[in-house]
Parts: structure tokens; C-alpha cells; sequence
């Protein structure tokens, strides 16, 4: 098996379909890419990414723009047969999906875009473009690095206490007088902030750097090449 699925995502979610691959694959191969839509049943004609820049760009994915290539880290859509692709070697691959309008993006959260909340960027335009209600939001934190990994520098905890000013909220550990950024609970924060339901906010806290033996981990792996990727098409 190459890939994960969510089974919750599945059962509250049947118009899209949803998978992250694993250290089987590089998904920045084009072979392995087309192997994948092949295995999860997807478009492989219509797949679209972007060119990642840890930004707080989202792209819109209409007709004319499938397959194209332009910079930014997130993607949305409502069209069917059109597989969205974001590539992640630690940082936070995010799905938010609603069913009630058929629409979805994904977004690709290393501490830049989690700091510029790309996340609530991407949401913001799915209620412009299609009338999402942030209240009938699914969303997905795939495997990325944890808490228990993500070493930072005090002044970058420094900076995201300007983002985090709910003083309940613990968004970092300190361990050894070093300390662990939790990108995971920022992105939760940023998509409870922007009106989606906690119960809905699906997170598998699996540490990539921990489990480095399943998948791909820039840090654990020194600064690999290879990708992993979140794959989400409406049907």
C-alpha cells in the first residue's frame, strides 16, 4: 500500500475522496504521482499543484486552470474529476472539505503559511467562490512534524505569541530549556477562529520525524528530496 485514507473523512465526506501517501512513494516523481491517481482512482489527466513557496496564496482551480502551475500553497475547487495535489515533508498538509456545497482545498502549512494562517486564507475564499458556511467544514491535519519533534528558537515562539492571544491556548513545550513549536494546535486554533466545529477538525497526530520509517521527514532525513502528498478530488 502506498497511501492512507481517512475513514472519517469517508463517512462524512462521500462526494470527495481523500488519501496521503506514504515513504513508498516520492510524490515528487512523475511515475509515482500517475501510480498513485491510479491506485486511489483519481483523474491523473486533471491533477493539479502548485509550485510551493511558503506563502499565503491560494489558487483557485477553474476549468482553465487544471493543470497549471503557479506559485502559492493553497488550492481550491468545486470541480469534479479534478484531483487537488500538495506535496509535504514535515510541514502540515491541511483538507478542508464541505459537503454540503462540494467544494474543497488543501493547503500546505510549514510555520510560514501557519503563521500567515493560510489555512483561514483558503476558507475565506471558499465562502466568496462557493458560500461555504465554516460550520459544515471537515477538515484534515494529516502527518507532519509534532510538538514532539519541532525544535524552534524562542524568538519564533516569540513571534507566533502575536498570532496566539488566548494565553489558555499551549501551542508550545518546553523541554531541556529548548523549545517544541506545536503546529498542529495553531492550525486548530486558526480553523476553530474561523467558525469550523472542533468535532470536525480531524487530526491524526502522527509525527513524521517519529515515524520516519513510514514516511518522508526533511529533518529526520536530512533535507530528502523526496515528498509526501495529500490527494483530494470531488467525485
Amino acid at each position: 500500500m502506498n497511501y492512507i485514507k481517512f475513514n472519517e473523512v469517508d463517512n462524512k465526506c462521500k462526494f470527495a475522496n481523500l488519501g496521503f501517501t506514504n515513504i513508498n512513494v516520492d510524490m515528487a516523481s512523475k511515475e509515482d504521482r500517475k501510480k498513485v491517481c491510479e491506485e486511489l482512482d483519481m483523474n491523473y489527466e486533471n491533477l493539479t499543484n502548485n509550485k510551493q513557496t511558503h506563502s499565503d496564496i491560494v489558487n483557485v482551480v477553474n476549468p482553465e486552470d487544471i493543470g497549471k502551475i503557479k506559485e502559492g500553497d493553497a488550492l481550491i475547487t468545486n470541480l469534479k474529476k479534478t484531483p487537488l495535489l500538495i506535496f509535504v515533508a514535515d510541514c502540515v498538509p491541511i483538507a478542508i472539505l464541505d459537503p454540503n456545497r462540494e467544494a474543497v482545498s488543501l493547503c500546505h502549512a510549514g510555520w510560514r503559511g501557519t503563521y500567515s494562517k493560510i489555512a483561514e486564507n483558503a476558507i475565506t475564499e471558499m465562502k466568496n467562490l462557493y458560500k461555504t458556511n465554516p460550520s459544515d467544514l471537515v477538515c484534515v491535519l494529516g502527518p507532519s512534524i509534532g510538538p514532539c519533534c519541532y525544535e524552534v528558537s524562542k524568538d519564533l515562539i516569540e513571534k507566533f505569541n502575536t498570532i496566539i492571544t488566548n494565553e489558555d491556548e499551549k501551542f508550545y513545550i518546553i523541554k531541556d530549556d529548548k523549545y517544541y513549536l506545536d503546529l498542529w494546535k495553531v492550525n486548530e486554533i486558526v480553523l476553530r477562529n474561523c467558525g469550523v466545529k472542533e468535532e470536525n477538525i480531524i487530526n491524526l497526530n502522527i509525527c513524521t520525524s517519529c515515524n520516519s520509517d513510514k514516511f518522508h521527514s526533511y529533518r529526520k532525513h536530512d533535507k530528502t528530496t523526496k515528498r509526501l502528498g495529500m490527494i483530494l478530488e470531488i467525485k
